[in-house]
């Protein structure tokens, strides 16, 4: 299943993300300002982009190790300079999330380090679409029906999900599940899809307005560019609503799942994999 998403998009993202974004600094501190306690210390990122919140985790929490998954190598290049202070705690993969196998569980911890892949060299680059079982797929280790669960201590994503059609959501979230390990924690900020008209109409006009806050110079080139999808429909983009996404995490097996921020038709969920005690109780 293809995004949509091009080269073009790229390029007006990673230059005026911040302000397209709505309150994009604050979502990303809420992102892991929800990463407590973890299970392990061991956090899967789906569709990092240029790297911003992979950066923001590894500075906020120095225990961690990252995997950072994308399907652009434009923007894997881009995160690689972004994370070169991080090198021996990241690790980057490309992955698409209209290509088979994308939730492709990844090996951190083999020769006792986290091993790092050149973006440059496409014939090491793993090729697998988020929205299949392969994306969460690790060499060597336990299986997803094993009761030790997966090998990530919480599975994050930022503005990725919307992407993927409906039913692909759910399958998402039944694959990230078997990746946690008990305990672990999903946080996900993304677009949402208002429902009502008054609604609608509230978030688009606030999304207008932090841009223009934010950066007076983006205003031209997110007006030009029609990316305010509540204004300008576009197929790239299938927000869901805010009670579909809860309603899909809960029946996916996810506990506590909650909606922590929300503005502007962007919002930040959490929810966790149950502990072991919950899960054989």
């Amino acid at each position: 299943m293809s995004t949509g998403w091009l080269d073009d998009d790229t390029a007006l993202f990673v230059r005026y993300g911040d302000a397209f974004v709505p309150r994009r600094r604050e979502q990303l501190d809420i992102v892991c300002d929800l990463l407590g306690e973890l299970p392990r210390p061991v956090v899967l990122e789906l569709g990092c982009g240029d790297g911003r919140l992979t950066e923001r985790l590894l500075g906020r929490l120095p225990e961690v190790r990252v995997t950072a998954v994308d399907a652009s190598a434009r923007m894997l290049r881009l995160a690689r300079i972004r994370l070169a202070g991080f090198a021996e705690r990241v690790a980057l993969r490309r992955v698409g999330m209209e290509e088979d196998g994308a939730l492709r569980r990844v090996g951190m911890e083999e020769d006792g380090a986290l091993r790092r892949v050149g973006m440059e060299e496409d014939g090491a680059l793993c090729r697998v679409g988020m929205e299949e079982g392969g994306a969460l797929c690790r060499v060597g280790g336990e299986e997803d029906g094993a009761p030790g669960g997966g090998p990530y201590g919480a599975v994050v994503t930022s503005l990725a999900v919307h992407h993927l059609d409906d039913r692909a959501k759910q399958a998402l979230y039944r694959r990230v599940r078997a990746a946690l390990a008990p305990g672990g924690a999903f946080v996900m900020a993304d677009l949402v899809s208002p429902v009502g008209p008054a609604p609608l109409a509230l978030a688009a006009a606030r999304w207008d307005a932090e841009v223009a806050a934010a950066d007076p110079a983006a205003t031209l080139p997110f007006e030009s560019a029609r990316w305010n999808t509540f204004r300008f429909p576009d197929p790239v983009d299938r927000p869901t609503g805010v009670g579909e996404h809860l309603t899909w995490l809960a029946r996916a097996g996810f506990a506590d799942a909650d909606v922590c921020w929300l503005y502007a038709g962007h919002a930040v969920f959490h929810s966790r994999r149950p502990g072991r005690s919950e899960e054989t109780a």
